[in-house]
């Protein structure tokens, strides 16, 4: 096998896996929605340009921001499997030639995303500071170098042995690194539809954990404890809440009126779609045989799970609205809006979607 094959083998059936699971992410309706999502963040990012101030406190936002790119997608991929350190025994030239690679390819791609997130913010630039385009383009050539040097440390930094060792990598620190890549792309693809054999991480928060016998409804649904329990120490859970509020706090002080409501009220949809899995958790256990769980009872605690979430998105958001906005009585008709499009995405929405993907899986078990 030639020195590039295995690069070429292993990247192939990667994306080959990829796109397995990105027919889920991107169906219809999320085409649909992330079409309208684009066009009201153009709209609002042509508003934010034609009314936000030129002073320093902008122009420091903009710098931190522009750093902050920094630290995104700078993972790079190793393709290295755990098996190989036993296969290549003896003779891991061509493993090291697969691991140098890698880390150019890694490297090539990660620039191009800084290069593509930089280009987002030219606009803002050109505005808040008295630069032309050359001085952008030769400070977006930079910031790319930048991601590429830090991707090619953290590539090293993660085959060294400590304390360090010349000429010998360690294979194992690669391949579980690698594992922890895959596992966060796969973690992902999660949100959408089941990925068989993700070990999805999970974390206890014993801050949190003291709050759960305070959940409405705790102690009286019988399912309720263990979906506020999965949704707290599942980092893919607790994470996409903490997203979907952060996103919507950064979006409200820099647009308003409808296309406000619209871009939340687009957030809060895609949190609840992702959270209607969890539903469907457990179902193999001893409840669904000894102790029969049916739809119903599933409905009703994720009712539980998902209202008290919802309320505390939107009351977060209000407050911070209050805060960057002027009070009117748009403002609350808008808020109030929200609150009843989140509620019924949890009681109405989520209901149909449950029903139908158990009618489902019935369906397909009755043919086995």
């Amino acid at each position: 096998m030639g020195k590039n094959n295995l690069f070429k083998q292993r990247w192939t059936e990667e994306w080959r896996h990829f796109s397995k699971y990105l027919k889920y992410v991107f169906n219809d309706h999320a085409v649909i929605a992330f079409f309208f999502l684009f066009g009201a963040l153009l709209f609002a990012y042509q508003h934010m340009l034609q009314t936000l101030p030129v002073n320093w406190w902008t122009q420091l936002c903009l710098a931190l921001v522009l750093l902050l790119t920094l630290i995104f997608f700078k993972t790079p991929a190793s393709f290295v499997k755990p098996a190989d350190a036993v296969f290549f025994l003896g003779d891991d030239q061509q493993l090291k030639q697969l691991w140098k690679t890698a880390t150019n390819y890694s490297m090539i791609i990660n620039s191009l995303i800084e290069g593509g997130l930089v280009l987002i913010f030219w606009p803002l630039m050109l505005k808040l500071f008295s630069i032309n385009l050359i001085i952008i383009c030769l400070f977006t050539a930079l910031m790319m170098l930048v991601k590429a040097y830090f991707t090619y440390q953290k590539a090293h930094q993660v085959a060294a042995f400590k304390p360090a060792t010349p000429q010998l990598l360690n294979w194992q620190a690669i391949a579980r690194f690698e594992e922890q890549r895959l596992n966060t792309i796969y973690t992902f693809f999660n949100l959408f539809v089941d990925v068989p054999g993700l070990q999805s991480s999970i974390k206890s928060h014993p801050w949190l954990e003291k709050l759960r016998s305070f959940w409405p409804g705790y102690h009286t649904d019988a399912l309720l404890p263990m979906y506020v329990t999965t949704f707290i120490r599942k980092q893919q859970y607790l994470g996409l809440w903490v997203r979907t509020l952060v996103l919507g706090s950064l979006l409200i002080p820099f647009t308003s009126g409808y296309l406000l409501l619209i871009l939340l009220g687009f957030l809060e949809y895609l949190f609840i779609a992702q959270l209607i899995p969890l539903a469907g958790g457990y179902r193999r256990l001893i409840f669904d045989y000894v102790i029969p769980v049916d739809v119903q009872d599933r409905q009703r605690a994720f009712h539980q799970l998902g209202w008290p979430l919802v309320m505390m998105l939107n009351l977060v958001w209000t407050s911070i609205l209050l805060i960057c906005q002027p009070i009117s009585i748009n403002q609350g008709f808008m808020m109030i809006l929200l609150v009843i499009f989140g509620l019924s995405l949890v009681f109405l929405y989520s209901d149909r979607i449950i029903a139908n993907t158990f009618k489902r899986r019935v369906k397909h078990a009755s043919k086995k």
